[in-house]
């Protein structure tokens, strides 16, 4: 037996899940879809009724919610701001495409697709910039200052888009930054690992705890696996780790103290801090730990990508996808910290996404039992009719009229009112008929056999002509690959996959955006319906 939560569906999506926020209070909360769907619901009494929808021309990959705001950031079109009833307010376009969406002390923070920042006020105006940011991995907000990670290692620190601290690079091979968060104290948390020396080394991994306000290093320690979640707790640090262990360490004593919380055994996704619980989630699971150090588990129909607490933890959203195509899409699941923990057996933890179970089917005295509950609609004369249509008496009469046609007179009533069939000749009779059937021209079978039967069209994948782009001054070129004229009659297609000529998936919507360097590219579209139908082509792409 094992401690876990009462938890039910919330939501049930028609395609994976993107991005998944909820409001401090619990009252708003919304979701994006593959194909670009955005629904937003609100609560009453931890019930949600959907109030909103609106359709992005992409993959949205990120969402903000700032009062009856919603701001939503896809890789298509860019930054648009939505009403909690999907009108939109306005629309900040960005010609790469959105990647990643942070909301700031005094506004917007957007990473492009190409690694770039932009900055937004929330009415939707730009904010000037006097120096470029590119090359970003990592963003996140940290008290007053916007952390950005880059691909070389560095790290800087922004207030109000000026440049206040900056962390160099370190290791003559170079780096790579894991995780970007704070602690308590609101100093910033770097989670790095440097290069090997010598072939066969062992990577170094560490982690890094700065003051930036006074722009000083407070400590540097190793570790033994990739940080991957820095979050404040109560009074210091909670890290989640590749290994799946979620350690606290208090600010005071981060070098000494090293307290393993949780150990979930796959790689940490989210991680949170509410009331004195801490939730991670890891593979298909939710993990929990209480305060007086209970742990509790849920269970997913898929990895929880996302996870979205209220400020008091009495409404909490998970959601995630299994990476199959083949099954149905995966519900959001909806959860309470204030409600008891229960115990149950580890085989019933998938219960709340099961389906029900088909209906029992009706035995034999159910179905050929009398019911005389409708007689009072029927007339005198109506109700005879039908009692002498459904007489016992004749049911022999009615067995040997549908029988007359193919045993002729092979069957006699004796004495006793039984059947004395005439087996040999029966079974001649039947031989000959079905002989008759198999005389038939094949084709006019085959159109009897097919009559009533509907029709199920491959759906048409459409990549269209081959492109030819002249490359900029940096020696890329952003090019769309758009399948939109992709087409089912029946209008069945789920699931687009675009995939490049090393058999790489490198998107799940019908029209993307990349970025490519100079050379001759292949890229093939396949589509699929909820029949499993697909179909696929393909096109090629020169950049000079």
């Amino acid at each position: 037996m094992l401690r876990t939560r009462q938890v039910s569906v919330a939501f049930q999506p028609e395609s994976k899940v993107t991005a998944l926020v909820l409001s401090l209070n619990g009252e708003i909360a919304a979701w994006a879809e593959g194909d670009g769907q955005v629904f937003i619901a609100r609560s009453e009494h931890s019930k949600f009724t959907v109030t909103g929808s609106w359709k992005a021309s992409s993959m949205v990959r990120g969402m903000v919610l700032r009062g009856n705001s919603l701001y939503v950031l896809d890789d298509a079109h860019g930054l648009s701001c939505l009403d909690i009833s999907g009108n939109v307010g306005w629309q900040f376009e960005i010609g790469a495409g959105g990647f990643d969406l942070q909301k700031t002390p005094t506004g917007l923070a957007i990473v492009d697709g190409l690694g770039r920042l932009f900055l937004l006020r929330y009415d939707g105006t730009e904010v000037t910039l006097s120096n470029t940011y590119q090359d970003i991995l990592h963003m996140q907000v940290v008290g007053d200052y916007l952390i950005l990670a880059h691909e070389n290692g560095s790290v800087q620190a922004l207030v109000n888009g000026s440049l206040a601290w900056s962390r160099p690079a370190r290791g003559e091979k170079g780096e790579s930054i894991t995780c970007i968060g704070s602690d308590s104290n609101n100093n910033l948390v770097i989670g790095r690992e440097g290069y090997a020396l010598v072939a066969g080394d062992e990577e170094v991994l560490e982690i890094e705890v700065w003051d930036i306000v006074h722009q000083k290093l407070q400590h540097r320690f190793d570790v033994k696996s990739r940080l991957l979640r820095a979050i404040p707790s109560e009074n210091g640090l909670l890290c989640g780790f590749d290994d799946g262990k979620v350690v606290h360490s208090t600010t005071d004593l981060l070098q000494l103290v090293h307290d393993t919380r949780m150990e979930c055994k796959y790689p940490i996704r989210n991680l949170a801090f509410c009331n004195g619980n801490i939730i991670a989630t890891a593979w298909f699971y939710v993990f929990g730990r209480e305060a007086d150090g209970t742990e509790w588990k849920l269970e997913h129909q898929g990895m929880p990508n996302h996870l979205a607490l209220s400020i008091d933890g009495s409404i909490c959203l998970f959601a995630g996808e299994d990476q199959n195509d083949w099954t149905e899409e995966e519900p959001i699941g909806h959860f309470s910290l204030l409600d008891p923990l229960v115990e149950t057996d580890a085989s019933e933890l998938t219960l709340w996404f099961e389906k029900a179970e088909d209906a029992e089917p009706l035995s034999a005295e159910e179905i050929y039992r009398e019911d005389d509950a409708m007689n009072e609609f029927f007339t005198p004369d109506e109700l005879a009719s039908i009692q002498n249509t459904s007489a016992p008496s004749d049911g022999l009469d009615a067995l040997q009229a549908a029988l007359g046609d193919v045993h002729g007179d092979t069957t006699q009533v004796t004495a006793d009112g039984a059947l004395d069939i005439d087996t040999e000749q029966l079974l001649s009779q039947l031989d000959d008929a079905i002989t008759n059937m198999a005389l038939l021209p094949e084709d006019g079978l085959l159109d009897e056999l097919n009559t009533g039967i509907s029709e199920v069209l491959v759906p048409k994948a459409v990549t269209g002509d081959d492109q030819q782009h002249v490359a900029d001054a940096d020696g890329n070129a952003i090019i769309t690959l758009d399948g939109t004229y992709s087409y089912d009659p029946q209008k069945r297609i789920q699931t687009w996959s675009w995939i490049d000529s090393t058999g790489k998936e490198i998107a799940s919507s019908s029209r993307v955006k990349v970025r490519l360097s100079r050379g001759n590219y292949r890229f093939e579209l396949r589509v699929c319906d909820s029949d499993g139908q697909w179909s696929s082509d393909s096109l090629q792409v020169s950049i000079e």
